[in-house]
């Protein structure tokens, strides 16, 4: 009986060891899937603790193989603000301007990078004490010791990674360190990595007019309105998402972009945000225990910010070109070889349109219909040619494809016409030669935008 109820003790205390190595492994496992998930894209520090609305955030980025990173600040409604940050061998720094306007409470502050589907997130508090919303969700508590921030902690202690009042974020308090929160991205902001240069995305209606166009069919191009030649066409990824690759090219600039069907249809596109806003499903309350002294310092000091930034956009041309961008100048050298003809148009006689001008005096540029659209084809030497290939037509950097429009434009303000001979290759696409019209302002003015096409001004990033 002894040796039964022996055997029996053995017996179970294996079973026991083999349960908890069954457990440890599965734990271990667990362990192993959450620093999987834990792992981020970037990380972000901010100067301050807390932020008056109107103030400016310094965000300090750290994001590994990558050159380029997005912030964004954002509540349960949409977002706040946002900026591009620059990275040099993995670290940059950005400034956040916050709308004056914003309603106090915790806003979600959000960094990625492009290359990588993980988004870092902290909370941030904002405080508006010279406007009061409807949506505040802040508790002032005034205090004679230096600031502090605090919030309940949640009774729901489940680890959801989608919601702001669960356990992961319930150290923010005690650490003051934010903590990674890992989300799939869209896969259609993710596309290629932008160790070259900037990526800009673009969504295309391929259902237009009835008709229905596969990706193949399509033809995005953009490219970036003034007096030189910067011209991109576009890879469709699908049957609705374009994407520009860019390099050299820095600063607010106006672009435009196009999508031109098989067929000969202007199909409509916009470019698609690169802060894609990861809205969260609730925040947490604020309680705000402040120093007087200090947010009164600060309002003050926030006011002649906001005055400061007012000026320079006054100063600015009237705030002008701060809203539609400043056209890069005029350089024949720019498009990385000079043009085989240039015609300076205040050394001829002025002619009312661009159809008297190339009639008159402008010589290789012929109109002819191709596919029973009118076109306009450059022939320097045309043994050379294959009259299969179309030239690519510019205005200020702008493809045409409504040449009866080009035509009928006023002469007088055209001041280059420049030809460039020989075969092209953008993106998948090659052309027999370049006829490129300079008008005196670099703007476009009074060209209408051919129809479905987008004119917006983009920040490229330095």
């Amino acid at each position: 009986m002894k040796m039964h109820i022996s055997r029996n003790l053995i017996i179970g205390e294996l079973q026991e060891i083999s349960v908890i190595k069954m457990n440890s492994r599965i734990w271990s496992l667990i362990v192993a899937m959450v620093l999987g998930m834990s792992t981020f894209a970037a990380s972000v520090e901010t100067d301050r603790n807390w932020y008056l609305a109107g103030e400016a955030m310094k965000v300090r980025v750290t994001a590994d193989d990558a050159v380029i990173a997005y912030a964004e600040l954002c509540d349960t409604r949409g977002l706040a603000a946002g900026v591009m940050v620059s990275l040099n061998r993995g670290k940059g720094t950005g400034i956040i301007e916050l709308p004056s306007n914003l309603h106090s409470g915790y806003y979600v502050l959000s960094v990625y990078t492009r290359d990588n589907a993980n988004v870092y997130q902290r909370l941030v508090a904002v405080v508006n004490p010279l406007r009061k919303s409807v949506d505040d969700d802040i508790e002032w508590v005034q205090i004679a010791s230096p600031d502090s921030l605090s919030y309940p902690e949640s009774e729901d202690s489940s680890p959801n990674l989608q919601s702001f009042n669960s356990s992961i974020f319930q150290s923010f308090n005690s650490s003051a360190r934010p903590k990674a929160v890992c989300y799939q991205r869209d896969a259609r902001i993710l596309n290629a990595r932008e160790i070259e240069g900037h990526i800009i995305n673009a969504r295309v209606k391929n259902v237009y007019e009835g008709k229905t166009f596969r990706d193949s069919d399509i033809r995005p191009s953009m490219s970036i309105v003034g007096k030189q030649i910067h011209y991109f066409e576009g890879e469709m990824v699908n049957d609705s998402i374009a994407v520009f690759y860019t390099y050299g090219i820095h600063g607010r600039l106006p672009i435009v972009l196009s999508a031109i069907s098989s067929t000969g249809e202007s199909l409509p596109i916009e470019v698609i945000s690169p802060f894609a806003a990861l809205l969260p499903k609730e925040l947490p309350h604020l309680v705000f225990h402040y120093q007087r002294s200090e947010v009164e310092a600060r309002s003050l000091a926030m006011q002649r910010h906001q005055m400061a930034i007012a000026h320079t956009n006054d100063m600015t041309e009237g705030g002008e070109n701060m809203a539609v961008g400043v056209p890069l100048d005029y350089d024949d050298t720019a498009f990385s070889t000079k043009p085989d003809l240039s015609y300076n148009l205040d050394e001829y006689r002025q002619f009312l349109t661009i159809r008297e001008v190339l009639l008159e005096y402008v010589i290789c540029v012929e109109k002819k219909k191709v596919n029973g659209v009118q076109k306009l084809l450059v022939r320097i030497e045309p043994d050379h040619y294959d009259n299969i290939l179309p030239s690519l037509v510019l205005i200020d950097g702008m493809p045409v494809f409504d040449i009866e429009r080009l035509l009928n434009y006023d002469a007088r303000r055209i001041h280059y016409i420049n030809i460039y001979g020989g075969q092209y290759t953008f993106g998948h696409d090659i052309y027999n030669g370049i006829l490129s019209f300079v008008t005196r302002s670099g703007q476009l003015t009074n060209y209408p935008i051919e129809r479905n096409m987008q004119y917006l001004v983009y920040d490229f990033p330095e």
